[in-house]
């Protein structure tokens, strides 16, 4: 018996493959920025700019487009979930809702590629003032602007609220829930700066 099973030609897995279809097409900019925290004109930027950089270099037709892989790497940094859990609930089909799963070690890649190919580019959207000049006209326009005194730059991010445990919470080690967490950092120029 078990001579015979052994020599039996492995039995291939039925493949499903999604249809190309425009992730953006049905949603409004208010559903598109609840998911992702882009409208589509954030969400077309980030597109034209990181193609060249995320399409696969693949003879068949099955590869994650551009825009998806946008969509999972910016659902991963807003949400701040889990890779299975984005893989496993992600949706990108306006109404009627359909969940396209993902595999986790797929969700991971993307969210790797997608994030090294912005890295990348920092350079292009993150200044720093390098001249004393410069950053004396930085600090005088966030004073003029804010009235905040000596503030050359200003980094937005994410707070997390960490609720600690009610028994033995000095044994509960809460490093392990920073790592994998996007945050967004980046420099503003005062020039940008509304207070309303």
């Amino acid at each position: 018996m078990a001579v015979r099973l052994a020599l039996q030609p492995p039995q291939d897995k039925k493949r499903s493959f999604r249809a190309a279809v425009d992730p953006l097409q049905g949603w409004s900019d208010e559903e598109l920025r609840k998911r992702y925290r882009f409208g589509r004109q954030g969400l077309n930027f980030l597109t034209e700019l990181l193609e060249n950089d995320l399409q696969r270099p693949t003879r068949r037709s099955h590869a994650i487009s551009v825009p998806h892989q946008i969509l999972i790497a910016l659902r991963f940094y807003s949400s701040g979930s889990f890779l299975q859990v984005i893989g496993d609930t992600l949706v990108l089909t306006p109404p009627p809702l359909k969940i396209l799963g993902f595999e986790k070690s797929t969700v991971s890649k993307t969210v790797k590629d997608v994030t090294d190919a912005i890295v990348a580019r920092a350079g292009q959207f993150i200044k720093w003032p390098v001249t004393s000049g410069a950053r004396a006209a930085i600090k005088n326009g966030f004073y003029l602007q804010a009235r905040f005194p000596n503030v050359i730059g200003c980094i937005d991010g994410t707070h997390v609220r960490i609720v600690a445990p009610s028994t033995d919470e000095n044994a509960y080690d809460y490093t392990h829930m920073l790592i994998g967490k996007a945050s967004t950092a980046s420099m503003c120029k005062q020039s940008a700066i509304t207070m309303r």
